[in-house]
C-alpha cells in the first residue's frame, strides 16, 4: 500500500499556501483553494492508496475549495469523492444543492462537474476518491446523491463510515491482495449505506442500465479480443450499434472510449504491481488489445502523463520508501 504523508508546519509560513495547493490539486483534481490568513494557515495530508480507491486523511486550518468550468476536465480526472467529517464543520455545494456536514456524517461529490466546499473552523476529515465508473457500475447514475447529508446514525452508515475510519489507519505494510480485498469491502460498503437513498428510476430507465451493466461486465471479460469492436459487441446483445451509442451517451463517453479506458487501466494496474514483473510491458499491452506499441505508448502517457516503464518505476520507488 502506498503511503504519502504532507505537511505544511515543515515550511516557512509564506510558502504553505501554495504548496498546500499544489498538494491538493495533485492529490484529488484540478482545483482552486482560497485562504484569508495566509501566514497562519497550517495543513497535513495523508493519503494511502488501495487498488483504485484512495483514502485521504487531512486536518487543516479553514478554507475554501471550488472546482469550476474553468478548471480542466478529462476522463483521467472522474472520480467520486466521499468526504467524511470528524472534526469542525464543512459546506458542500454541487448540483444545485447545499449540505452542511457535522462529524459523524458524510456526502458524496462528482469531480466531473464544479463543485464547492467550505470550512469555517478548523477541521479534520477523510475524504475516499473512488473512479466514477467503478462505483456507478456498482449502484448505477449518482446525479442524485451528491451533496446529500449521509449519518453514521444509520446502520449502514455506520458501517461505511467506521470502515473507512479504520482504513485511514492501516499501516502501509499490506500485500496487494489484501488491498484489493479491502478496495472491493469498500465499495460494498459504501453501496449499501447509499442504497436507500437511490431513486427509483422508471422501468426503462432500469433495463438500460441493467443492460449497460452487463455490457460493461462482457468488455471487462474480452479485453484481450481484436474483435471487440461496437459491431460485435451490438450483435452479441442483439441491439444496433446505434442504441448500443445511446447507452454509452448516457455516461457521457462512448462505446471506443470506454474500451480503450478499460484497457489502460487494466495494464496499469498490473504495471504497478510487483506480482506482474516477469511480464513485459509488451507482454501486458497484448494481454489487453494493445497491437501496436506505438499507438499503446501515445495514449498510455496522454492517460497517465507517464510511459509505462516510468510509472512502474515509480510505483517501486513508491513500495520501497513506504
Amino acid at each position: 500500500m502506498m503511503l504519502s504523508q504532507f505537511d505544511t508546519t515543515q515550511l516557512r509560513p509564506q510558502d504553505r499556501y501554495d504548496y498546500w495547493q499544489d498538494v491538493v490539486c495533485n492529490t484529488f483534481v484540478p482545483l482552486r483553494c482560497k485562504v484569508d490568513n495566509t501566514r497562519d494557515f497550517s495543513a497535513t495530508l495523508e493519503t494511502r492508496e488501495l487498488a483504485n480507491v484512495k483514502v485521504v486523511s487531512i486536518s487543516a486550518s479553514p478554507q475554501r475549495v471550488e472546482r469550476g468550468k474553468d478548471h480542466r476536465y478529462s476522463a483521467a480526472d472522474e472520480f467520486i469523492l466521499v468526504s467524511l467529517a470528524q472534526r469542525g464543520r464543512a459546506c458542500i455545494h454541487q448540483d444545485n444543492r447545499e449540505v452542511n456536514l457535522a462529524a459523524g456524517e458524510f456526502c458524496l461529490y462528482d469531480t466531473r462537474k464544479p463543485y464547492q466546499l467550505s470550512f469555517t473552523e478548523h477541521f479534520q476529515q477523510t475524504v475516499i476518491r473512488i473512479p466514477y465508473r467503478t462505483l456507478v457500475d456498482r449502484t448505477g447514475l449518482l446525479d442524485n446523491l451528491t451533496a446529500l447529508r449521509f449519518s453514521n446514525q444509520h446502520p449502514f452508515g455506520r458501517l461505511a463510515f467506521d470502515f473507512f475510519m479504520g482504513v485511514a489507519a492501516l499501516p502501509a505494510e499490506q500485500s496487494s491482495l489484501v488491498q484489493n480485498k479491502i478496495a472491493e469491502q469498500s465499495l460494498d460498503l459504501l453501496g449499501m449505506a447509499i442504497s436507500p437513498y437511490l431513486t427509483e428510476k422508471k422501468s426503462a430507465s432500469l433495463s438500460r442500465a441493467t443492460l449497460l451493466h452487463r455490457i460493461k461486465q462482457h468488455i471487462g471479460k474480452h479485453l484481450d479480443s481484436p474483435d471487440l469492436t461496437l459491431t460485435q459487441v451490438s450483435q452479441h446483445f442483439d441491439i444496433s450499434s446505434r442504441y448500443m451509442n445511446q447507452l454509452f451517451n448516457d455516461e457521457q463517453t462512448t462505446f471506443g472510449r470506454f474500451v480503450l479506458m478499460s484497457r489502460l487501466e487494466s495494464c496499469a494496474f498490473r504495471l504497478r504491481q510487483a506480482h506482474y514483473d516477469h511480464l513485459t510491458v509488451s507482454g501486458i499491452a497484448y494481454r489487453f488489445g494493445f497491437l501496436d506499441m506505438a499507438y499503446f505508448s501515445r495514449v498510455f502517457k496522454a492517460r497517465f502523463g507517464m510511459t509505462a516503464r516510468e510509472l512502474r518505476a515509480a510505483s517501486r520507488q513508491h513500495s520501497t520508501q513506504a
